[in-house]
């Protein structure tokens, strides 16, 4: 941007706002937010009459620079990861760029540092799905030592999806292994006398792997009129919920066909 005439080099802003758009969706924000978003940062830099389209999938923008000519950029969302952090703080610099507390370098600065945030680390990701999972076992009536063994095996799942992240494993096949290991261990637990209730054990565990955010994200985008997106989202959830459910009940059939009490 030049700060002395205030022009904005119109794929400056195109690149910015489609970029903007794309950590939202990426990181599981909302397609209504991620819309709004470009659009609110694509006038904010000096795009006339801009529009946006989002699906779960890519991101489609366009608007009328100061040139007078149309710009338009598509940008294809290829992976998505739960990291609401990121959705608040590229909303916090859209905002700050519409009430001018933050230039257009600065902004894209904080961008770059955005999109490069991490999670919180192994030991607190393990330490919330401990807690997570043994709590939800207490919550569908397992005993304290049924929540021990839910938050072990939570801690030890939650690094299941990392892992076989890294390896471009498509998410069906991470749930139902995730699904899978979740329910030999509660189960092998039960085995051997460390748990007692198997099944909320199992119960509390898997429910670190149901996809509740999509699902209400589905359902938001519908009520909102995103259909689209709506309809992507919800087969998205039912998928992942299909997987976990066969992965679960191909431990318990292998579980039972070893010769294991149910």
């Amino acid at each position: 941007m030049d700060q002395g005439s205030g022009a904005m080099n119109p794929e400056e802003a195109l690149l910015f706002a489609a970029d903007a758009a794309r950590v939202m969706l990426e990181s599981g924000g909302e397609t209504y937010r991620a819309e709004d978003t470009a659009v609110a940062v694509a006038g904010a830099l000096g795009g006339a009459e801009a529009d946006c389209y989002a699906t779960p999938t890519g991101v489609t923008i366009s608007f009328v620079g100061m040139d007078g000519r149309v710009h338009s950029i598509v940008r294809r969302i290829k992976r998505r990861v739960m990291h609401l952090e990121r959705v608040a703080l590229v909303e916090e610099i859209s905002r700050s760029l519409v009430a001018g507390t933050r230039d257009f370098r600065a902004a894209a600065d904080e961008l770059g540092r955005v999109e490069g945030l991490r999670g919180r680390g192994m030991a607190a990701s393990s330490a919330a799905a401990a807690a997570g999972a043994g709590f939800f076992t207490l919550l569908f009536g397992g005993a304290w030592n049924d929540a021990l063994v839910a938050a072990a095996t939570g801690a030890l799942v939650s690094r299941f999806p990392p892992v076989m992240a890294r390896r471009q494993m498509p998410d069906f096949f991470t749930n139902l292994v995730a699904g899978a290991a979740t329910t030999l261990l509660c189960l092998a637990a039960r085995r051997f006398g460390l748990a007692t209730n198997a099944d909320a054990t199992v119960i509390g565990a898997l429910m670190l792997l149901v996809p509740g955010i999509a699902v209400t994200n589905a359902i938001r985008d519908t009520i909102a009129g995103d259909l689209v997106a709506g309809v992507a989202r919800g087969a998205d959830a039912f998928m992942s919920a299909a997987a976990i459910s066969v992965g679960a009940g191909a431990a318990y059939q292998l579980w039972r066909l070893a010769g294991g009490a149910l």
